[in-house]
C-alpha cells in the first residue's frame, strides 16, 4: 500500500476528533438532532481549519443509518471516509469554475440520491468560480429539490457575490489554538509511538499559525529528518534559532559590538535562517521582556522562560527593548516589498548598533555645553539629583566619549595623561565658580575630606567571598553606563560606571577606583544608602559595598592572602561598615496642602514637582 500523508491518515472522522471550531460543530450536531438541515452552508476561513473536514463528517451525519451519527460503520458513512460514495459528489471549482461545468451540475441536481438520503456537493475554493458561473448556480442553489445540500468551502469569502452568501448559512472557521493543535499532535506521536520533547511542539503549533494541516506536514517533515522529535531537529530543518541564540544576539546589540553582529549575521545566511521568522521570533521575545520587567510574572510570558528571563533581564532596559521592537516592525513591513530581506534585517541591526550611540552623544553635548540650563531641569524635576554629580562627574562622561571616538590616541598616549585634566578640573570648577551658592559646600567636602575605611570590613568581606557571585556582578556592572543617561539614575550610574568590583560575597563586594574623590563619594554616608537601592535594581539583590583606592587594592589583596598563609584570618561575621552612619532622611518643610494629604493618607503619600 502506498504512504499517506499524516494529515489524510489521521483526518478526523467525527466531529469529536475535529480541533477547535467548536461554534461549528456544536451548531451542525444540533441542527441535525432537531432535523434542521439547511440547503446551502458556506464555510469560510483560514487554510487547514477543518472546511473540508466538518463538510464530509456533515455529509455522513445527515446520511448516516447508524446511531450517533456519524457512526462510521454503516455502509454510507464507510462509502464517504473512503470518497466512493455516489451520492457525495467533491467538486474543485479552482478547475470547474466555468459556467458550462455549472450548467452540467444543475442538471445533475434534478436527480435523487441513489443509495443515500441527501445529495451532499461540496465545492471547494468556490471564490474561483467565475461570476457567471454564480449567477448559473444562483437560482438552483436558491431552490434545489429537498434532497439537494450544497456545502461551499472557501478561503476568501470576500469574493464571493453577496447574492450567493445571502442563500447560504455561513460559518466562519477560526484559526486552531495552538493548545488543541498540540493535543492532537500528542494523539498522533502517540499513535505513530514516537518519542518527542514537549517544547517541540510548541514550536511546530507557531509554525503552523493556526492551520492544522500545516501542523501535521511540518510534524511529518520533522519525523523524516529524525523519528525523535526535538527542539534542535526542528530548527535544522526550518532555519530557527533556539531562544539562547536570540538572546546572544539581543545582547551583542545591547553592547554595539557591530563587527560581533555582522559575524552572527554572515553565520545565519549560511545556515539558512529564515530571517522573517527571526524577525518576528525576537519581537516576541523583547516582548516578553516588556512584560517581565513590568509584572515579574513568568506565567505572562509568551516565549521565554525562567532560565531565558535570568539571562537577559538584568541587561536590558525596557526603553531599549521598545526601540528594538520599532526598528525590528519597521524593517518586517518592508519583506513583503523586497526580493532579498537580508537587507532590510542587515540594516535593522546596523540602525539599533548605531541608536544608542548617537542618542548618548546628544545627551553628553547637552551636559557638556550647557551645564547650567540642565542644572535648572535637573533641579525642577526632582530634589533628590543635585548639582554636585552634574559638576563632579562630568569629565568622566566628556573621557569616555572621547575614548569611543579616538582609539588610536588611546594607544599613543599614556591613560595617566589623558585623566589628569578632568580630575583637576572636578576640584576646580565647585570651588571656584559657585562659592556663593549653598547647596556647593557638600560637594567641596566631599572631595576634600577622606573617608577612613576599617580594613577590619574589608577583610570580613573577603573571608565571605565567591567567585560565582563576583562574577555575575562584573556581567551585569556594564549596565549601570546605559543608565547615565536616565534623568532619575544618572546621578549614582555616573558614581559607579567606572569603579571596578574586584571580590564580592553574598552580602557584600568591593570596588575600586582610581581617584580619591570618587571613592570618598561612594562611601559617603548620604550617597551611601541611595546607590545601596540603586544597585539593588541593577544587580537584583541588596548588597552591602566598600570602594576602596585602586592603588591600594594590591596592597590589601596581598595583607589578605599573608594573614591566610598564616592562618590569621578573623571568621565571617554580619557585614557591618563601620565608616557608614546611620541615615536620616533631609527634613522637608512641607505646606498645608501637602500635610494636609499626609495627615489624610498617612505614609502613602508622594510628592512629585
Amino acid at each position: 500500500m502506498s504512504y499517506k500523508a499524516l494529515y489524510r491518515t489521521y483526518r478526523p472522522q467525527t466531529f469529536e476528533d475535529v480541533a477547535g471550531q467548536s461554534h461549528v460543530t456544536i451548531t451542525l450536531q444540533n441542527a441535525i438532532k432537531e432535523n434542521r438541515i439547511a440547503h446551502a452552508y458556506l464555510f469560510a476561513g483560514p487554510r487547514g481549519t477543518g472546511k473540508t473536514t466538518i463538510a464530509k463528517i456533515f455529509a455522513k451525519a445527515i446520511n448516516c443509518t447508524g446511531e450517533n451519527p456519524p457512526c462510521n460503520e454503516c455502509s454510507n458513512c464507510k462509502e464517504i471516509t473512503l470518497g466512493d460514495h455516489p451520492d457525495v459528489i467533491e467538486i474543485d471549482a479552482a478547475s470547474n469554475n466555468g459556467v458550462n461545468e455549472v450548467r452540467e451540475l444543475i442538471d445533475k441536481v434534478k436527480y435523487a440520491p441513489i443509495n443515500a438520503k441527501y445529495k451532499v456537493y461540496i465545492i471547494d475554493e468556490v471564490h474561483m468560480m467565475t461570476p457567471e458561473a454564480f449567477n448559473a448556480l444562483l437560482k438552483t442553489l436558491e431552490e434545489p429539490p429537498a434532497h439537494i445540500v450544497f456545502i461551499l468551502a472557501t478561503t476568501e469569502p470576500h469574493k464571493i457575490l453577496p447574492t450567493i452568501i445571502s442563500r447560504c448559512q455561513r460559518f466562519d472557521f477560526q484559526r486552531v489554538d495552538e493548545n488543541d493543535i498540540i493535543t492532537r499532535l500528542k494523539y498522533v506521536l502517540e499513535e505513530e509511538k514516537v518519542d518527542y520533547e514537549e517544547e517541540a511542539l510548541a514550536i511546530i503549533s507557531k509554525l503552523a499559525d493556526g492551520g492544522m494541516r500545516d501542523a501535521l506536514s511540518i510534524l511529518e517533515q520533522c519525523l523524516a529528518y529524525d523519528r525523535h522529535l526535538t527542539v534542535e531537529n526542528i530548527n535544522k530543518v526550518y532555519g530557527l534559532l533556539s531562544n539562547d541564540e536570540k538572546i546572544r544576539l539581543i545582547k551583542l546589540l545591547l553592547t554595539k559590538d557591530m563587527k560581533g553582529v555582522l559575524k552572527t549575521l554572515d553565520h545565519m545566511l549560511s545556515t539558512s535562517i529564515d530571517l522573517k521568522k527571526l524577525t518576528q521570533d525576537l519581537i516576541d521575545v523583547l516582548k516578553d521582556i516588556v512584560i517581565y520587567k513590568n509584572t515579574e510574572d513568568l506565567s505572562l510570558l509568551f516565549v521565554l522562560h525562567k532560565s531565558d528571563i535570568q539571562q537577559i533581564i538584568p541587561y536590558i532596559l525596557v526603553e531599549e527593548a521598545f526601540e528594538m521592537i520599532d526598528i525590528f516592525m519597521d524593517a518586517s513591513g518592508h519583506y513583503g516589498q523586497s526580493v532579498d530581506s537580508s537587507t532590510y534585517f542587515e540594516l535593522a541591526l546596523l540602525k539599533i548598533c548605531n541608536q544608542v550611540k548617537e542618542e548618548n552623544k546628544k545627551e553628553v553635548v547637552v551636559e557638556t555645553v550647557k551645564p547650567q540650563a540642565q542644572e535648572k531641569i535637573v533641579e525642577s524635576v526632582q530634589e533628590v539629583i543635585k548639582e554636585e554629580p552634574v559638576l563632579s562627574f562630568q569629565p568622566p562622561i566628556i573621557e569616555e566619549v572621547k575614548e569611543e571616538k579616538t582609539v588610536e590616541e588611546e594607544v599613543k598616549q599614556p591613560v595617566e595623561t589623558i585623566k589628569e585634566e578632568p580630575i583637576e578640573t572636578v576640584q576646580e570648577e565647585p570651588i571656584q565658580e559657585p562659592t556663593e551658592e549653598v547647596h556647593e559646600e557638600p560637594v567641596q567636602q566631599h572631595i576634600a575630606t577622606n573617608i577612613e575605611v576599617d580594613f577590619n570590613d574589608i577583610l570580613n568581606i573577603l573571608v565571605q567571598a565567591k567567585r560565582t557571585v563576583l562574577t555575575d556582578i562584573q556581567d551585569k556592572w556594564p549596565v549601570i553606563k546605559r543608565y547615565c543617561y536616565n534623568l532619575n539614575t544618572a546621578k549614582y550610574a555616573n558614581m559607579l560606571f567606572e569603579a571596578k568590583p574586584v571580590a564580592a560575597g553574598e552580602k557584600a563586594f568591593i570596588v575600586t577606583l582610581k581617584y580619591q574623590p570618587e571613592v570618598n563619594n561612594i562611601n559617603l554616608t548620604e550617597n551611601y544608602y541611595p546607590l545601596k537601592n540603586f544597585l539593588k535594581e541593577v544587580l537584583g539583590s541588596e548588597y552591602d559595598f566598600i570602594a576602596v583606592l585602586e592603588s591600594k587594592w594590591p596592597e590589601m589583596r596581598n595583607q589578605f592572602i599573608q594573614l591566610n598563609r598564616e592562618k590569621k584570618l578573623p571568621k565571617p561575621q554580619p557585614i557591618q561598615l563601620h565608616h557608614i552612619a546611620e541615615y536620616k532622611e533631609p527634613v522637608v518643610e512641607l505646606t498645608d496642602a501637602q500635610q494636609y494629604a499626609i495627615d489624610m493618607f498617612g505614609d502613602i503619600v508622594e510628592f512629585e514637582e
